[in-house]
């Protein structure tokens, strides 16, 4: 078989992405508004598509999530790329950690889908997360060679601190400066570990 034989992939039909566009719009707007666990059936009618439709493109509601995540990854991937030349590294990751905590906490129940999707990632290709992940580990190694951050801190361990603050957050929003603060000073500093 020669390369020309080689199939080519189906380009998507603009109704297949326009239903899967005004989906992820209707999520997000009725998620902001009732939280991760509001009503399918309501995202599908807000987006004027019958709910199997939804469910072609979006099996299952962590799918859903996964989806509405990606853009938040794209954004967080970009703004630790451009924290990357920040002159403080420590400063750096604090403000990328700050960012992550904000964006995950847009509605209530997306900090739990993003510790989800972070700690078992649903099987395929998610290059928003691997981008995520990759350009804030960066992040990370640059305040570790720095002296801002602990040289064993594993990258894991960090996104998953954010991603519990987030989770405490989502019910008290005025915590989170607070326990990213308190994160960053540690409880005991220079004491027993």
């Amino acid at each position: 078989m020669t390369s020309d034989d080689t199939p080519k992939p189906r380009a998507v039909r603009a109704d297949v992405r326009r239903n899967r566009a005004r989906l992820l719009a209707a999520a997000r707007e009725t998620f902001q508004r009732g939280g991760a666990g509001a009503s399918l059936e309501g995202v599908a009618r807000l987006a004027g598509v019958g709910i199997g439709t939804l469910y072609r493109h979006f099996p299952t509601r962590q799918d859903l999530l996964e989806a509405l995540l990606a853009d938040v990854y794209d954004g967080l991937a970009a703004s630790a790329r451009d924290l990357l030349d920040s002159p403080s590294p420590g400063e750096a990751l604090l403000s990328w950690l700050r960012a992550f905590i904000s964006e995950v906490t847009a509605f209530p129940g997306l900090a739990a889908s993003a510790a989800v999707s972070l700690r078992d990632p649903l099987p395929g290709p998610s290059g928003s997360r691997t981008a995520m992940l990759e350009a804030g580990e960066a992040l990370l190694a640059r305040a570790q060679r720095a002296g801002d951050a602990p040289a064993g801190a594993a990258f894991g361990d960090v996104v998953g601190l954010a991603g519990a603050i987030a989770t405490v957050a989502e019910r008290d929003p005025e915590t989170a400066g607070r326990l990213l603060s308190l994160a960053a000073e540690g409880v005991a500093p220079g004491g027993r570990r």
